[in-house]
This record gives structure tokens, C-alpha cells and sequence, in this order.
């Protein structure tokens, strides 16, 4: 099978795995998984195995033209290698990388694990699973200070992260919102300027599984060595976002911010806190004028995300824990 071959499905996925001696095709079972915005995401079964793979689409399933390189694939198996190197209980194990068909085969978290999005949505905000992510970042990002154990690809190379992330975010909303324009770029200036560590790109709650037993990051597509405060900033809008869209649990998610930071901030490289602030400021914009909006937010709760991240974004704070009192700020 090569890259130019048709996805694969449920119909497909065992005898291909079958050719690549990972399942028994006489007994494997496979069904779609929920998600696949960007790839195809396959659950298959055999008898005690139990796997995920994903195939990367070239062209994402959002209403605004998107493509990416498909090959953004071979750099997730890379950011899942180099942290469970570093921590074997913070990712999945990878079965399979086939950089012909582009697909990635990785172990499946138990039935009873679920995305810590879910788990937000419903109202169920634990402090423990926010201070597991700071300690798991802070220690990555240590681990691989100055490109340390990454790959010259992963290293070189910021296609990934500027086709998924700078140019539908950053540079869609400087380009929707003009009066911004010159301090996004900015922000994205000194992005560009800051290699310091494995970033992962993506750190958001829906690529956190969570269950009794433990914490999984997941989906490292465009991880790359790069500023250490995109990750950080990239949760707390997540995090910002879900009280504004909950208000009746907004100081449930500030103590889970508060928890993610005291793990994070002793471990992790040196933070520029006006830096951060500007970064969940773009980001906040970015999820209501970017290219991939943030579908659970009503049009007063868009309007407040709108108004908040305008203001960390120009008038950054000073310490972390004011951008939640910059929240209670904003009108509703």
C-alpha cells in the first residue's frame, strides 16, 4: 500500500494490518473511531489486542479549505517515542509506523478511559489530572532542552506546526482582525525566534485519555523544537474557553489551571509570563476567528472569548493566576 492509495476504512484496515503481520485477518475486528477531523482513526480488535491506527488526511474535515502534509504522521510516532521514552506511563506503545501508507498504529487506551474534554463538559474537573499534565510537560520540555534525544526532521523543521496551527490560527486572525494584525505577528515573531525544547502543538484536552489507572498525551502531529510556552498557553484557553462556556464551574476550572501551573512552572524552562499571556491571548482570538472555531460556544459566549483574548493580547498580564481575574473582568 502506498500513500496514493485510497484511505483506509473498516472494510480494509484488517486485511492491511494482517499484510503487515500485526492481527490474524480471519479474526480481527475493526469500526471508525469518533473524531478523525484530520485523519481517519480505526479501533480493530484481535482477541487481547486491542489497537488504534491513524491514516493522516491531506485535506481536514472543517468548513474553510485546510490541507496539511500528510506525512505530519512520521512526527507523531516521533512525539510519542521520544516522551513514553521519558515517561513510559505518559503515552500509548507504537506497534506500527508504515511511512509508505502514511498510517500509525499505536496501542488502545482501556474501554473505561475517556478524552479529559469529555470529562470537562460534564463537569467533572480534576485538580489531579491538571497537576499530572504540568509535571508530564515540565518534564518533556526539560528532557529535551536544545533539541535533546529529537530527531534532525523533528528538529529542522516547522512545516507541521505552521500549516496546523500558525497559518488557520495566528495569521487567519490577523488577517480577520487588522487592528490586531501587528501584535499577533508579533507573537508569532517571537515564536519563530525560540527553540528551546519538544513542543507538542496540540495540548489540549481532547488528546489527554484519562482513566483510573492513569493519564495518556496523545496526537503529537505537529510536534516540533520550539517556544515552550505555546503548550501551557494552549491548555489555558482550552481551559478558559470551557468556564466561559460553563460559567457555574469557572472557579472549579481556575483551580485546575492553578494545579496545571504549580506542577508545570518549578520543572519547565524559564517563562516569559507577558510572552504566555499574549500567546493564550492569539489563541483565544484564533478559536473564534480562526479556521477552526470552537463549535461549543454560543454568540455571547464567542463575543466574551473575543473580548478576553483582544485584552491578554495587548495588555498581557503580569502572573498566571491574574489572567482568571482578566475572565471575571469581561463582561458576559
Amino acid at each position: 500500500m502506498s500513500a496514493d492509495d485510497p484511505l483506509l476504512d473498516e472494510h480494509t484496515v484488517v486485511p492491511y494490518l494482517g499484510g503487515r503481520g500485526i492481527v490474524d485477518p480471519n479474526r480481527a475486528t475493526a469500526r471508525f473511531l469518533g473524531g478523525g477531523v484530520s485523519n481517519v482513526v480505526l479501533a480493530v480488535d484481535d482477541d487481547d489486542l486491542h489497537l488504534v491506527l491513524k491514516q493522516a488526511r491531506a485535506k481536514l474535515q472543517v468548513a474553510d479549505d485546510w490541507f496539511a502534509p500528510r506525512e505530519r504522521v512520521l512526527r507523531e510516532a516521533e512525539g510519542l517515542t521520544v516522551l513514553a521514552s521519558i515517561d513510559p506511563e505518559a503515552a500509548p506503545f507504537t506497534v506500527d509506523l508504515d511511512p509508505e501508507a502514511l498510517t500509525l498504529t499505536i496501542e488502545r487506551a482501556p474501554d473505561d478511559w475517556t478524552d479529559w474534554k469529555q470529562r470537562l463538559i460534564a463537569g467533572d474537573i480534576d485538580v489531579n489530572v491538571a497537576a499530572s499534565l504540568g509535571s508530564t510537560l515540565s518534564t518533556m520540555q526539560r528532557a529535551t532542552e536544545g533539541g535533546a534525544g529529537l530527531s534532525a526532521d523533528l528538529t529542522g523543521d516547522t512545516e507541521m506546526f505552521d500549516a496546523l496551527r500558525l497559518q488557520p490560527y495566528h495569521r487567519t486572525s490577523a488577517d480577520r482582525n487588522p487592528d490586531l494584525a501587528d501584535q499577533i505577528h508579533s507573537v508569532i515573531d517571537q515564536m519563530a525566534a525560540t527553540r528551546t525544547c519538544l513542543v507538542h502543538g496540540d495540548f489540549s484536552p481532547k488528546n489527554f485519555l484519562v482513566g483510573s489507572s492513569g493519564t495518556w498525551v496523545i496526537d503529537f502531529e505537529v510536534a516540533h523544537l520550539g517556544d515552550p510556552t505555546f503548550d501551557p498557553a494552549f491548555l489555558t484557553c482550552h481551559l478558559l474557553m470551557k468556564a466561559i462556556h460553563l460559567p457555574q464551574w469557572d472557579d472549579q476550572f481556575a483551580a485546575a489551571s492553578a494545579a496545571f501551573f504549580a506542577a508545570y512552572l518549578p520543572g519547565a524552562p524559564a517563562m516569559d509570563i507577558a510572552h504566555l499571556s499574549r500567546q493564550i491571548g492569539c489563541l483565544l482570538l484564533a478559536r473564534v476567528d480562526g479556521r477552526s472555531p470552537a463549535e461549543y460556544l454560543d454568540d455571547a459566549q464567542r463575543r466574551r472569548t473575543y473580548a478576553l483574548g483582544a485584552n491578554l493580547l495587548t495588555q498581557p498580564v503580569d502572573a498566571i493566576g491574574d489572567t482568571w481575574n482578566r475572565l471575571k473582568e469581561t463582561p458576559r
